[in-house]
């Protein structure tokens, strides 16, 4: 390859890569709940065609779409486009949904609109971004006669932001997934190796008492104030569990006490209650629990139904009701596969990297699931993507991507496709 030549390229298709993110920005993906993914597929699907690829429509069954606790609506299609020669296989990820608009943002989040060199949009970083990025690789490879080392399938992906059952666990189980993965998503524009991600699990807590008149409360059971001594005793796991440290390392990010990675224990969301007069009768607690691959699931969900049988034997609670819901195993990656050594390689190219910082997040990712389903067989992962670490807006209002680093990373899936 002339590396040269080919970076060139890239740069005269900046356009191209920008304009493709514009248009599949404009399609709402949020979820929950999840729509709409039919017709970003009809954006890009065309597209893929059109740069030799052969394309098939994989739709989640719904026996799998029913073990996921949220409102969902619309079909749960994904999409694989494969490039196909007579060489090595390798699958290239990316999810096409996105979370919700939560706080105000200053610029439409579906517009796409650049301004001073950034793109504004939800998913332009997390992770739409890497879909441009991919199209406009293969547009690069399809124009300039470059072959590509690996025959390659793009997969893009449902759901991975609520996780259960998103669409790259079924198309891993299925067979489409290769173990030599380009993951357009755990990477960053700065010199740094994700190694490790957390698992992560929901548990949902019900309290019931007895609902009466506030100013005559003796005739009532408050399920909140009864609550109290179940959420002490989950204080008090929260503790020991958050001294556990990985035999991963941390990423050096502010505040953070440890250099190894450690699990997280977090009560989020509480709901009760319909009127200040009214004692409640009901009393819900959100509990996420982020899980280190040093730790054994069935060992995490004992330890917190311990603790809510003890907190539960110290209440006047009726009862207390617990439902979990496992959102995504966790994950180690070897850094030192062929995969990983070559993904080091090509930001070198592109951005002269010579040190790489390793670490591991406490953030989740669907690759676990990936992980498990194709055990025995050992992942070797190169992990692109467009965060940058010293400015993380992934998820955040007014997020945006940098036009250059559009094109830095399309550079870096030329040189590792081809060089």
């Amino acid at each position: 390859m002339d590396q040269e030549a080919a970076f060139t390229e890239v740069e005269k298709n900046e356009e191209y890569i920008v304009d493709v993110l514009q248009k599949i920005i404009a399609v709402d993906t949020s979820i929950p709940p999840g729509e709409n993914y039919g017709k970003l597929i009809d954006i890009v699907e065309p597209e893929f065609n059109r740069f030799g690829l052969e394309t098939e429509r994989v739709v989640l069954p719904e026996d799998k779409v029913k073990q996921i606790p949220w409102d969902l609506r619309g079909e749960r299609v994904n999409l694989v486009a494969t490039l196909r020669n007579d060489k090595p296989k390798a699958s290239a990820y990316a999810h096409m949904d996105v979370v919700p608009i939560d706080e105000p943002w200053t610029r439409d989040p579906f517009g796409g609109e650049v301004v001073d060199g950034k793109l504004y949009g939800r998913g332009t970083v997390d992770m739409k971004g890497s879909i441009a990025c991919f199209l406009g690789a293969m547009k690069v490879l399809h124009d300039l006669g470059l072959e590509s080392q690996y025959s390659v399938n793009c997969l893009l992906c449902t759901d991975e932001e609520i996780g259960v059952y998103p669409g790259v666990r079924y198309l891993a189980e299925e067979g489409y997934v290769s173990n030599h993965l380009l993951w357009l998503e755990l990477g960053a524009m700065e010199p740094i190796c994700t190694v490790g991600a957390a698992g992560s699990i929901r548990i949902d807590l019900k309290a019931f008492g007895k609902s009466c008149h506030s100013g005559m409360n003796y005739l009532g059971i408050n399920p909140i104030e009864e609550l109290v001594p179940v959420m002490n005793r989950l204080i008090d796991l929260k503790k020991d569990v958050e001294k556990r440290l990985s035999r991963i390392p941390a990423f050096p990010f502010p505040g953070n006490p440890y250099d190894k990675m450690t699990p997280m224990f977090n009560l989020n969301i509480i709901h009760s209650g319909t009127k200040e007069n009214v004692v409640p009768g009901e009393c819900e607690l959100i509990i996420n629990r982020r899980y280190i691959i040093d730790e054994v699931y069935e060992d995490v969900i004992a330890e917190i139904h311990e603790a809510v049988e003890k907190g539960k034997q110290e209440s006047k609670l009726l009862d207390l009701t617990v439902n979990v819901v496992h959102s995504y195993p966790p994950l180690e990656v070897n850094p030192d596969t062929p995969a990983g050594k070559r993904g080091r390689a090509a930001k070198k190219a592109v951005k002269g990297y010579e040190e790489f910082i390793y670490g591991g997040l406490s953030g989740s990712t669907d690759l676990g699931f990936v992980a498990e389903a194709l055990h025995p067989q050992k992942l070797e992962v190169a992990a692109f993507g467009l965060v940058r670490a010293s400015n993380i807006l992934a998820h955040a209002a007014d997020e945006f991507v940098y036009v250059e680093d559009l094109v830095a990373m399309t550079k870096e899936l030329v040189y590792y496709l081809t060089a």
